[in-house]
């Protein structure tokens, strides 16, 4: 009876640390994403020149827009205007560099503006969401939006981005 209870003894010193190191808490490495809840929108930005921002991507083709409020003396308050940048596609796939110079121009409008809607259509691939939400953060210059939220286009809109073949 001794040496069997002295071998589990054994065991268990081999085992216990061997649990130990294995089910220790580990910081995986990950993109910080801000999800909205369903059905509801993202919440209010601080004021800003740039109010709503939002980057759609449909097959390879990717489609900036934002409300900017007008800033000039006979605008009265809450005067906005929807200014649309297309950024065609490359023979590569993506214009990532054609994405970020778009950006570029809104974070020059309002400095102070962090946050970007990315709405992806179903067909594209994880990667490429991957290397959108990288090329909508920083650029060679700098920080663009470090904050992005996931969303997806709405069937009526993603049928008004639909180019002919």
């Amino acid at each position: 009876m001794r040496p069997a209870l002295l071998s589990v003894v054994a065991l268990m010193f081999l085992l216990l640390p061997f649990l130990l190191l294995t089910t220790s808490v580990q910081k995986l490495v990950g993109l910080d994403l801000h999800v909205p809840p369903a059905a509801s929108e993202i919440p209010p930005d601080p004021p800003g020149t740039v109010e709503d921002l939002r980057v759609r991507v449909q097959g390879k083709s990717i489609v900036v827009s934002a409300k900017v409020r007008k800033t000039d003396v006979g605008a009265s308050a809450g005067d906005v205007e929807e200014r649309i940048v297309e950024v065609p596609a490359t023979a590569e796939g993506l214009d990532l560099a054609g994405l970020q110079g778009a950006l570029r121009v809104f974070k020059r409008l309002d400095p102070e503006r962090a946050k970007v809607l990315l709405e992806p259509d179903d067909a594209v691939p994880g990667k490429d969401v991957v290397f959108l939400m990288d090329a909508v953060r920083a650029d060679a210059d700098g920080e663009l939006f470090g904050e992005v939220a996931l969303g997806s286009i709405a069937p009526e809109t993603a049928a008004t981005l639909e180019t002919p073949e």
